[in-house]
């Protein structure tokens, strides 16, 4: 997808999980950068998520699919062997990944658990332009030929890749190197997978990524040593902003900087230097229909 014209996507995952992110995806969408947001549609604050969606048209929404630190939509007796008694799907997510790959025999009944997300979202009168994963599970090789199909099934026109420029982010954050070289040249290799199943599925998807290394910490110094290190195509850019303090948000990320990803997304000077260095705001959306002629 890529080309000359230097365009980002700034998106906020994890929309549902609690109030204050879902505060952070209205004003900053209102107010702020912010084109886009990944829905969380089992999560405890998806309800709100979804009226706070149909009351903003401008905001491009996706589907963050849940196969990790999550509850299903469907009832555990539909999902044998992938949740326990409470409809939780595991926590850790290497021994998540192995289970997945080495027991083909669950793919049915995540396929049927990823539709049952895509159904509910659908069925409270929203439009969805993106597909991605919590965790970027979605890139799993044994799972992303199931969203690839999905996507393809309902009319969802775009996907996310997961290929960040480690060196560009170490030089902004270089904290923990070996971890972040390391999951950089994995989600690479699984994203050069995805990319060629994309194609084949006729999917729009993003050139290049960041978010994956610094999760949690996309605050605006780094954001603004980012703009310079942009490359030629689609960036998607996406974090986990809030408003204030939660215990869900807490339990699942400790050490984010949700505050602080907020100010980023609403800063004038964000916007700014955007348009100083002729970067492009875009959105999932938008792309598809460009694809459309």
């Amino acid at each position: 997808m890529a080309s000359l014209q230097r365009r980002v996507i700034f998106t906020a995952d994890d929309f549902g999980l609690a109030a204050p992110l879902n505060d952070a995806v209205a004003l900053a969408h209102r107010r702020g950068v912010l084109q886009c947001a990944s829905l969380m549609v089992a999560a405890p604050a998806a309800d709100e998520a979804l009226a706070l969606a149909r009351e903003l048209p401008g905001l491009c929404l996706g589907l963050h699919l849940t196969l990790i630190q999550g509850r299903a939509m469907l009832a555990p007796r539909h999902l044998p062997g992938l949740v326990d008694s409470r409809g939780r799907f595991p926590d850790a997510p290497v021994a998540t990944g192995l289970r997945y790959y080495f027991r083909p025999g669950l793919l049915p009944a995540i396929r049927r658990e990823l539709a049952a997300q895509v159904e509910a979202a659908l069925a409270a009168g929203v439009r969805l332009w993106h597909l991605n994963g919590h965790l970027n599970l979605h890139l799993h090789p044994r799972i992303f030929p199931l969203v690839a199909d999905l996507a393809r099934e309902y009319g969802i026109p775009g996907v996310r890749l997961a290929r960040e420029d480690w060196r560009a982010t170490l030089a902004l954050a270089p904290d923990r190197p070996l971890a972040k070289v390391a999951q950089g040249l994995i989600f690479r290799c699984l994203s050069r997978r995805a990319r060629h199943q994309a194609q084949a599925a006729g999917l729009v998807y993003n050139d290049h990524l960041f978010g994956l290394l610094n999760h949690g910490r996309l605050t605006e110094d780094y954001l603004a040593g980012l703009i310079p290190r942009l490359k030629p195509g689609v960036t998607e850019i996406y974090g986990h902003p809030a408003s204030g303090g939660d215990g869900e948000l807490q339990r699942w990320g400790r050490g984010y900087r949700r505050q602080e990803e907020l100010a980023a997304l609403l800063s004038p000077n964000l916007r700014a230097a955007l348009a100083e260095a002729g970067v492009e705001l875009t959105g999932w959306r938008q792309l598809a229909r460009e694809r459309e002629g």
